[in-house]
């Protein structure tokens, strides 16, 4: 039996997202406080699955039942949920981001890359620009806002420094766009000045604390986030051998304990 500690952040009502901070990058979503937390052990199981899909070192896939969860933090954060609100920030959060922190960001982010270019990638425009219902983003949209979350993730630590980094205009091609925001924010984590890699930074719009932890962990957090709902838009199945959209098969894990899309 392995323990790990999950920490929660919602809003009243909902939604609410789990996280296993010592296991960057591992999220998942519930619209009640007590379906996150119920939903734990096997959503670490995924995640430890997508990881070795991906081909991460050291890792051991546990089934849901050989992992143990304690609920360490949970945070009523105003507004969570809604694009551009405040999020939870926690103790693991505080600690000054050593290299191997940004070494797993970026990989983990490779990783989530991957699977997001995989869906989309030869989508004719029809597809991408195609507006589900309630008013919820196109597929070209999410794209934006991903690419668009990974100046606001840097905007929290650097302020207005960010546009020495990304000066505008940006390319116009989506995939372009997407690839060249990625490519200098990725330059930008490796070359990150330690001085600022554990300090508290007081952002506004939305005013709440960053670390560059916090800002690592969001980078990759939101990027999976995002591979789902580009999923759910597309109407691919969240599991290996479910129904889903013709010429858009999922990979199978070859695991015994679920995946990363549960």
């Amino acid at each position: 039996m392995v323990t790990y500690g999950v920490c929660l952040d919602g809003a009243h009502g909902g939604p609410w997202m789990g996280h296993v901070l010592e296991l960057m990058g591992c999220m998942w979503l519930a619209q009640e406080e007590a379906a996150v937390a119920a939903r734990a052990s096997r959503a670490v199981s995924s995640f430890l699955e997508w990881l070795q899909r991906h081909g991460e070192a050291n890792v051991v896939p546990l089934c849901p039942e050989d992992i143990q969860i304690e609920v360490v933090d949970v945070q009523q954060v105003p507004g969570f949920g809604k694009s551009g609100a405040a999020v939870g920030f926690f103790d693991w959060d505080l600690q000054p981001a050593e290299d191997a922190d940004i070494s797993t960001a970026i990989r983990r982010l490779g990783y989530a890359r991957r699977d997001l270019l995989e869906l989309v990638v030869g989508l004719p425009p029809a597809v991408l620009d195609w507006q589900p219902p309630n008013g919820k983003r196109t597929v070209r949209e999410n794209l934006l806002h991903v690419r668009d979350a990974q100046a606001f993730y840097l905007h929290r630590i650097l302020g207005e420094g960010v546009w020495e980094v990304l000066p505008k205009p940006w390319p116009a091609d989506t995939f372009a766009s997407l690839e060249w925001v990625r490519d200098r924010a990725v330059a930008t984590l490796l070359e990150l000045d330690p001085c600022l890699r554990g300090g508290v930074f007081h952002a506004e719009a939305p005013r709440e604390d960053w670390t560059v932890r916090k800002m690592l962990r969001r980078f990759v957090e939101h990027e999976l986030e995002h591979v789902q709902v580009i999923r759910r838009t597309l109407n691919l199945p969240s599991r290996p051998g479910g129904k889903g959209q013709p010429g858009h098969q999922p990979r199978s894990t070859g695991g015994q304990c679920g995946s990363q899309d549960d």
